[in-house]
């Protein structure tokens, strides 16, 4: 058995130190062709032809940054911000298609409805044709932001829809006796009670305070205003995808659905991988040659940033996280499933 065991750890040990290695030069490698900070680089094509096609990955939740993340946390957001600065480098590339390749839960409204319009504004003003794809999920703000392209599509088993609005969660927890934390998670009594102080002025300034039930008034007036942020996203999926409103109320409602589903509901307008939609739009558009631009890759950046990273960073990263859920979830208005974000 010692024999064994001995035998296994060397042969583990060499497996790692290889994996190590290979990791290691795969990232110089890259590293290399990224060449340096610029966010496009040349993917393929002729690195000289006018019909440029550029392609933009977007993953992660829709969120202003306000909150100043470490590097690593920054690969799992999709800031307008951001976004729009990728959009005013290709004014100067001058790209005739951008294909958004968007995997998203959803986000705020608010940030949701910017990115929309930073991207509809773009394509205005560029004479542009764009389009949106996604290879596993486009949801709630994620499909709102995919109406400002002329079409969408989605990989085979990607999930589509969502289209709703989800209100603030109201955690009232009745007769606390102790609050703790620990590696499980937060830890809360509710026998016997424990007395809370606050303070305020103005009437419901203490809102989503856990520790009273919420009166009916206040329960009202944040359902008025998430059917009124619901009616606008109603209207814009209307408009821009051509569906009767009462089909999106009655019959789409805030439901996920399969690649299928969601191209029989016009939500999309084809089935197809990303490399199948690149090759068609070239050969649709009749180019002779042409070039295809990539923003680099999120999933390099994240390799270099665990190597060049220290466990503070990673700690940072877990903590502004939840701090940035906790911010989504008591939001007046957030158009996500926040179960799906992992918050």
């Amino acid at each position: 058995m010692a024999i064994f065991l001995n035998t296994f750890l060397k042969t583990l040990a060499i497996f790692l130190s290889i994996t190590f290695i290979v990791i290691l030069s795969s990232l110089a490698l890259n590293l290399a062709n990224n060449k340096g900070d610029e966010n496009f680089i040349f993917v393929s094509g002729d690195e000289n032809s006018p019909n440029s096609l550029a392609i933009i990955e977007l993953n992660g939740i829709i969120i202003e940054k306000n909150i100043e993340f470490p590097n690593l946390a920054k690969n799992f957001i999709i800031s307008p911000k951001q976004v729009k600065n990728y959009l005013d480098e290709l004014v100067g590339i001058a790209p005739k298609i951008i294909i958004f390749s968007i995997n998203s839960p959803g986000g705020t409204v608010s940030a949701s409805k910017n990115l929309y319009d930073i991207i509809a504004k773009y394509k205005k003003n560029n004479d542009v044709e764009i389009l949106v794809h996604t290879n596993e999920l486009l949801a709630s703000g994620g499909y709102w932001v995919s109406t400002s392209a002329d079409e969408i599509y989605a990989s085979y088993g990607s999930i589509v829809g969502s289209i709703g609005v989800k209100g603030p969660d109201w955690f009232y927890y009745d007769q606390p006796k102790s609050i703790s934390t620990g590696i499980f998670g937060n830890r809360i009594e509710t026998i016997n009670g424990i007395k809370v102080f606050s303070n305020k002025a103005g009437k419901s300034k203490d809102i989503f305070n856990p520790f009273r039930e919420p009166t009916k008034l206040e329960i009202k007036h944040l359902q008025n205003m998430v059917d009124e942020i619901y009616n606008d996203f109603v209207q814009l999926v209307s408009k821009n995808r051509k569906i009767e409103i009462n089909t999106i109320i009655n019959d789409i409602g805030g439901q996920i659905f399969t690649s299928k589903q969601a191209l029989k509901s016009h939500l999309i307008d084809g089935e197809i991988s990303l490399d199948e939609l690149v090759k068609r739009t070239i050969k649709n558009n009749n180019f002779e040659n042409y070039k295809i631009i990539k923003k680099n890759n999120q999933e390099i950046f994240l390799i270099k940033e665990i190597f060049s990273s220290n466990v503070r960073n990673v700690r940072e990263f877990e903590t502004n996280f939840k701090t940035q859920c906790l911010s989504i979830r008591t939001s007046i208005t957030a158009i996500l499933n926040y179960q799906s974000t992992g918050c």
